[in-house]
């Protein structure tokens, strides 16, 4: 954990860290963080099996460190690893319906998933329970698709993209034309698609519209918090 964290190791190196946790609720198999000196003794009292902590804690000698110039980023970083670990290596649950062209590497799908025809997906993505991908979509490695998420035909996810419960992509966008002799609104075509870019993260029941013609595009590194609505 230290190594790939960047992070000096003091103390024992082979002891068990599977979770992070806070100061409250810390366990034996628990990794701490600590960016202010005053709550380092509290830190190195719990029953945690690790502190990441910064310079300031060098010197102390009760528990493992993992020493940082950015305690905080170190331990958003942990949590990342550790819970990836932990979620990963389940295959394909035997209630998930996978078309038989479906092109993928080490995948998780969840219960009742529904994946379309020349779906592709990446090395070390997850599909949650209950999600719906439709024919065609791409999704990147290191994806991870939470429960009941639908991604719409022709939407396409780059490498490390996450998408919270709920989230609809790729849907039709809201687009009509009125017919002046009658007063009547018709529907204006939806036929473009949905582009996300790398290090996407998508809140929980967001919806993103597909492009009328063309394409609507999220940025690399874009963050969109839960509930929120973006017209094509």
């Amino acid at each position: 954990l230290a190594e790939n964290l960047a992070c000096r190791l003091i103390g024992d190196g082979s002891l068990t860290v599977t979770h992070v946790s806070s100061l409250k609720s810390a366990g034996a198999e628990s990794l701490l963080f600590v960016d202010d000196p005053k709550h380092l003794d509290a830190a190195l009292a719990s029953a945690a099996a690790a502190v990441i902590a910064g310079e300031f804690a060098a010197k102390a000698t009760r528990k493992p460190l993992l020493i940082s110039a950015q305690p905080r980023l170190a331990f958003a970083r942990a949590a990342k690893l550790l819970g990836s670990s932990a979620a990963h290596g389940r295959g394909i649950h035997p209630s998930a319906i996978v078309a038989a062209s479906v092109v993928g590497g080490n995948v998780d799908i969840g219960p009742r998933a529904v994946v379309g025809e020349q779906v592709k997906i990446g090395d070390g993505s997850t599909i949650g329970a209950g999600c719906v991908i439709g024919d065609g979509v791409k999704i990147g490695s290191g994806c991870r698709i939470d429960a009941h998420v639908t991604i719409y035909s022709g939407t396409t996810l780059g490498d490390r993209v996450v998408v919270q419960a709920g989230a609809v992509l790729g849907s039709e966008g809201f687009g009509y034309v009125r017919d002046p002799q009658t007063g009547r609104y018709e529907q204006f075509p939806q036929l473009g698609r949905l582009v996300i870019e790398d290090d996407v993260e998508i809140g929980a029941n967001s919806a993103i519209d597909r492009g009328a013609l063309d394409e609507t595009r999220i940025r690399r590194g874009t963050k969109i918090d839960n509930l929120v609505h973006l017209g094509h």
